[in-house]
């Protein structure tokens, strides 16, 4: 949540916040109640443990319990536990999407490949989520269009920032990916607004892929009204 902007002045003006609560540590069990109270259904994202995903914990104050079993996709009970967690959630808060994050140093191998295989097909099939469309951000050594293809065989949404790009490739490089849906997030940011040239290639990507589901995700440090600039662009 941006800072200074209560829940229901956020849902007056936007349709999707992503929760990064869970990623860092369990959560009271008033917490998803009080956001089930305030959001609509469909509305909220949640963000995976790091448990599940990253073998480092947070700096936080009570993150998960974790050990030499815990990230990367793996199976283990520390994992499952917070999994558990992350359903309930879920269905308490009617979520929209369910958010797997990879660590940046989880590389394109076979071996993970095959980590990501068995995680989404076995341990996280899409039919434990109540609907919510899994998500998942590939760590920083993935190329987009394998990663995006990966996604594909897996029954899963890929998210990027299309606003990371080479210098010399023009903003209709992200056009006609092979997609059912896109989740764009936007963390490349570093301060200040984003540019208006830079909204505008936003709104020309999420026009292109106008007939499928698109959710877009500020994750920059002026997120709300970035988001507002953008939305205001694409109802003008």
């Amino acid at each position: 949540m941006p800072a200074r902007v209560d829940r229901e002045k956020f849902f007056k003006e936007l349709t999707f916040c992503e929760l990064t609560a869970l990623f860092n540590g369990p959560q009271k069990p008033t917490t998803f109640a009080k956001w089930a109270e305030l959001a609509p259904a469909q509305t909220i994202g949640l963000v995976a443990p790091f448990v599940i995903t990253h073998r480092k914990a947070p700096a936080s104050a009570q993150p998960w319990p974790s050990d030499g079993t815990t990230g990367d996709f793996r199976d283990s009970p520390l994992s499952r536990a917070a999994l558990a967690e992350l359903v309930t959630a879920a269905t308490e808060t009617k979520a929209a999407a369910v958010v797997f994050r990879s660590a940046d140093n989880f590389s394109a191998s076979a071996g993970n490949r095959d980590q990501l295989k068995q995680f989404f097909g076995e341990i996280a099939p899409a039919d434990l989520f109540s609907g919510a469309e899994r998500v998942w951000i590939p760590g920083g050594l993935w190329d987009l269009r394998t990663a995006v293809k990966l996604a594909g065989e897996l029954g899963v949404t890929c998210a990027f920032d299309p606003l990371v790009r080479d210098p010399n490739d023009p903003a209709e490089i992200h056009f006609g990916l092979d997609v059912t849906s896109l989740y764009l997030r936007i963390d490349s940011a570093r301060t200040g607004l984003i540019r208006n040239e830079k909204l505008e290639d936003l709104v020309a990507l999420v026009e292109h892929y106008e007939a499928l589901p698109v959710t877009v995700v500020f994750a920059s440090p002026e997120r709300w009204q970035d988001a507002r600039n953008l939305k205001k662009l694409l109802t003008s």
